[in-house]
This record gives structure tokens, sequence and C-alpha cells, in this order.
């Protein structure tokens, strides 16, 4: 190789190394592209977003407010941006209550902020605050802030209410005022009691039952039979209130009261004659009342001068029956008479006729006076 090549080209070498070493260690190095744009410059890519749809349970019950926004119809689907907070509020119509959330959001809390991020569907269910029958004669009211839930334990937007078509048999010893209810559906449950209140017309209450008295009562299909609730009349307006707990017939019952119990009471103490002769009968009588309903027995007890002189025995369910006592005396005087706590007296006179002396000296005498007026008769035909 020539000598002067050999000599030329460590110095070649270098000049073309330095330049690129200069390169390495003063260039800038290059950011990571962060998805907002390549970093080739390229526009930045769109952020990720989310749809929320909104819907009202029943169609009139209330609205909900979206970041303080009333949707003009349901269900409102609304575009967010994912990981963004809306704020939600539900606002009931006049006549109902928030009850809860369902769908994507549950719980009842009023209003709330929600993070989105994913798409989501909320629903938001009202209640009804007061039902009442075709025939405006029963109300059901149901408290603010009531879970209603049906058999399967989901949110219930209403319930049944109809006239009951099927004549149920009353009650023993009570009569059903007024027509029957059908509350429906079957297995709603409630986490506190409704108010029912039924209206009665007054010239339907048997004339034997006290208005005060007034109760309702539901139909116990399991028993075949009506129960009794609690409740309270109100004279005034003719409306009987219970609580309930669980849906089925209800009606107003009007018990018969049980029959009086019996309560005798002697009256009228009668004695004839007051004043008699010995051996004449005298006649003592008192009115004995049962003012009860049910049937018993009642003791009359005669005394003369404080002596039992004959007792009876009266039986009665309600109403009066006059006992009557008979007796003689054979002496003389005034005789004390008690019935029963009744008091009177009666007086005897004259001696007794005894027949068993006079009798043959009367009939003697009869005799004589007859044999004599036929001998005088007969002396008189022969002169």
């Amino acid at each position: 190789m020539n000598s002067k090549l050999k000599i030329a080209l460590p110095w070649l070498i270098l000049a073309l190394v330095l330049p690129m070493l200069a390169v390495l260690f003063t260039a800038k190095p290059v950011e990571a592209d962060c998805g907002c744009g390549g970093g080739d410059g390229s526009p930045p890519l769109p952020p990720v977003t989310m749809t929320v749809s909104v819907d009202v349970s029943p169609s009139g019950g209330g609205d909900v407010e979206v970041d303080g926004w009333l949707p003009y119809s349901y269900p409102d689907t609304r575009t967010v941006t994912k990981g963004e907070r809306i704020h939600l509020e539900a606002v009931p119509a006049s006549g109902y209550y928030f009850v809860s959330w369902s769908g994507d959001l549950t719980g009842n809390k009023n209003p709330i902020d929600v993070l989105i991020n994913t798409n989501s569907a909320v629903f938001a269910y009202f209640f009804p605050e007061e039902f009442i029958s075709e025939d405006e004669m029963l109300r059901v009211a149901i408290p603010e802030g009531t879970i209603v839930l049906d058999k399967d334990s989901e949110p219930l937007i209403s319930l049944e209410l109809t006239i009951n078509e099927t004549l149920l048999p009353p009650p023993p010893e009570a009569n059903i005022v007024g027509l029957s209810y059908n509350l429906g559906p079957s297995g709603t449950t409630f986490n506190q009691p409704i108010t029912i209140s039924c209206s009665y017309a007054p010239y339907e209450i048997p004339l034997e039952v006290a208005e005060e008295d007034l109760v309702i009562a539901y139909y116990d299909e399991d028993a075949g039979e009506w129960q009794v609730l609690p409740s309270v009349v109100d004279t005034l307006n003719n409306i009987v209130t219970t609580l309930v707990e669980h849906l089925t017939t209800f009606t107003i019952i009007a018990p018969v009261p049980p029959p009086a119990p019996a309560a005798f009471t002697p009256s009228s103490l009668s004695i004839s004659p007051l004043e008699a002769n010995i051996g004449e009968t005298v006649s003592i009588s008192v009115l004995v009342t049962n003012t009860g309903e049910q049937e018993a027995s009642y003791i009359v007890t005669l005394k003369i001068n404080e002596m039992i002189e004959e007792t009876r025995e009266v039986t009665l369910a309600g109403g009066s029956e006059t006992v009557t006592f008979t007796t003689t005396r054979d002496e003389a005087g005034t005789y004390s008479v008690d019935v029963n706590g009744l008091y009177g007296s009666f007086e005897v006179k004259g001696v007794k006729v005894k027949w068993a002396i006079l009798g043959p000296s009367l009939v003697a005498v009869i005799f004589l006076t007859t044999f004599l007026s036929i001998r005088l008769m007969r002396r008189g035909t022969f002169r």
C-alpha cells in the first residue's frame, strides 16, 4: 500500500465517526405516543363516550333531572364522556312519591351522582300516594317512602283495586255493610303498613248495631272466614279506617251485639181480696219481667208472716209473665205478704163454720120444721 494512503486512512475514519458521535450525544429524546396524536403529527384521537338512558315508571309519575335539565320525553338518551359523573334527581309528580332506582343504578338515594364508565340504563320508580275504587267508596293511602314489591320482590308500580262481584258469606253474628273490594296483586309486600278507608251509608247499618262498632275485616282464604281488623270510625263523615300489611278482599262488618244477659225484675204485687173470711181463698200475684234477651230461670218465693209459703220457677227469654199464688187462713188476723221483696198484707175476719158439728143440727132443724108444717096442714084439712 502507498505510504501516503496508510497515513491518511485513520484521519479519514475519524472524520466520518466524529459527526455521528456528535449527533448521538446531542439529539433530544422522542416522547412516547400519548394516544392524543401520533408522534408523526397526526390529529389527536377523540375522547371515549358512553350513552346513558333515563326512564321513569309509571309514565306521568314524575321526572328525572339530569345535571339540572329535564328531558322532553322518556326514555331520554344522552352521550357523556367515559369517566364523567352525572347528577340525577327524581322529582315526583303531584300525588306520587319516589320509590327507588332500578337498572344499572339501585337504591333510593335521591339526588345522586353517578360515575359513568359504561353504557347505562337507569329507571326511576314512582308510586301513587292513593288508590280509589271505581265507586269511590274505598281509598288506599300509601305513606311516602313505602317500598312496594311484588311476589318476585320486584318494584311494583300499581295496585289492582276492584269491586268483588262474588258474595262472600258474612261472619257469624255479623252483617256485611256495603260492598266487598279486592285489593291486589296477591303476594305484594310493604315495608310499612298502608291505610285503608271505607265509606258507608248509615241506612245500611242494622238497627241493633251501634255505628261506633263498625269494623273493617279481610277475608282469609286459607281459613275461609273473615278476620276483623282494629278500626277507627268517623261517624261524622261515615268512614271506617284501618291499617293493613297485605292485600286481599276487604269490607265493612257490622257485628251484631250478643244478647243482653237475663235480668229479672218482680213488680205489680196484687192481693185479692184484701179482706177475707176464715177459709176464704186469697189470690196473690206478681209480674215477673226479664229485661234481658238471654233465656234464664227465676225463682219466685211467697212468704206469709215471714214464713215461706210456696216457690215457683219461671223461665223467660225476655218478656214478662204473671205468677199467681193462692192461700187460705183458718184464723182471723192480719197477714203480711212478701214476694221477692214486694210487700203487702191482707186481713181475715169472722169465725170459721164447723160443718161437722153444725151440719147435723141444721138437718134436724130442717126436718122438724118440715114435719111440723105437714102436721099443721093436716089439722087444718080435717076441721
